[in-house]
């Protein structure tokens, strides 16, 4: 009978000292991986290729990187997961009490102080893995974001399941939105993790206030939500979206003497005529791949998945969806999306309803 393997939670440990690297390693070797660099920017270059760390452990002092510069980098990083680990920074006698109280604000999870005892480190490691592998576990049970109290991925993954299978078994519309805030890692960089978080928080505030009850506001990634729009088409859905992103575009932050000013874009999909059958995942990774459309153009505020996809299968898409897909543009404004390719096949159909449109009109106000 083979025995079940037990896969160890793992540390990565930051000192420019291998005597006390190689003492950490020899404390904690027994129940965790411990994974080990000589300075911060050796650790940031293994953080950026692996996602699979549990805690950080990291001195302040030390050369090349320092621990203040690269707890910096991980609270910026684009990973969510990284970017809420704890992280544990090592002090020492010489570390000032300004350098420690600059560290606290930027993030740390808390302080072990050198030269530390095997009780010490354990238990620090101990506490902080238990932690947090507790709070992940009751957000998923709760399905809430912590940070925002919008629904998590795994709230909105098992909502949009079922609701999807009631509109196919109903025929009924359903439309899929990604939304992320453009620049958010910059601005992250300059106003800090607090300040970041606090904009965050008033966008999913924002985003309740103007989207229905029945709609699903999830937090999907740092900066990144998701909507759920049941018995909404995409001419619907677009409309919404564009209302809000007037409302969230228009808020503005004071920082100091400077102004900042939010631009959130959108991508979106939903169960058109060519998305029929379609399973949850993958209308999700349609809107995905909507929204890294719209983050790439400047003057995208809003990209239907459908959109950048016309002039690569135009033959195989069905009339009924070009239609409806010019109609979305010509009702929010976005003229110059409607391809050339389409436009006669759109005037073609629409010009006979403007004529009636115009002979009912006419009889209505007794113009001949």
């Amino acid at each position: 009978m083979l025995k079940s393997i037990k896969i160890k939670p793992r540390i990565l440990f930051v000192d420019d000292s291998k005597t006390v690297r190689k003492s950490a390693v020899k404390i904690l070797s027994e129940d965790y991986s411990v994974v080990e660099a000589s300075n911060g920017k050796e650790a940031w270059d293994l953080v950026q290729k692996d996602h699979t760390f549990d805690v950080i452990f990291a001195d302040i002092q030390m050369p090349e990187m320092n621990g203040l510069q690269f707890l910096h980098k991980i609270r910026s990083i684009d990973d969510f997961r990284t970017a809420q680990l704890p992280v544990i920074m090592i002090t020492g006698h010489s570390d000032s009490h300004a350098a420690m109280r600059a560290v606290f604000e930027m993030g740390a999870t808390g302080f072990i102080s050198k030269p530390f005892s095997d009780i010490d480190l354990i238990s620090r490691a101990h506490s902080y893995l238990d932690l947090t592998r507790k709070m992940e576990q009751l957000e998923n049970l709760k399905g809430v974001d912590r940070l925002t109290n919008l629904s998590n991925f795994t709230n909105f993954e098992e909502h949009g399941k079922k609701t999807l299978s009631i509109s196919m078994r109903h025929n009924l519309d359903l439309s899929i939105v990604y939304l992320e805030l453009h620049s958010f890692q910059d601005m992250k960089n300059d106003l800090g993790k607090k300040a970041s978080e606090k904009i965050l928080i008033s966008v999913a505030d924002k985003l309740k206030s103007v989207l229905r009850d029945e709609e699903v506001i999830s937090r999907i990634g740092e900066a990144k939500f998701a909507l759920l729009m049941p018995m909404t088409n995409r001419i619907k859905a677009q409309v919404a979206v564009n209302r809000v992103q007037d409302q969230i575009n228009a808020m503005v932050f004071n920082r100091g003497d400077a102004k900042i000013h939010l631009n959130i874009v959108a991508g979106l999909t939903g169960t058109g005529l060519n998305n029929r059958g379609l399973s949850f995942d993958m209308l999700c990774m349609r809107a995905d791949e909507a929204l890294k459309s719209a983050l790439k153009k400047d003057d995208a505020q809003v990209f239907n998945y459908h959109d950048d996809h016309v002039q690569k299968a135009v033959k195989n898409i069905p009339q009924e969806d070009i239609l409806s897909d010019a109609l979305v543009h010509i009702m929010t404004g976005n003229f110059n999306k409607v391809s050339d390719h389409d436009l006669p096949f759109v005037i073609d159909h629409l010009e006979p309803f403007m004529e009636y449109a115009a002979i009912k009109n006419s009889k209505k106000t007794g113009v001949k």
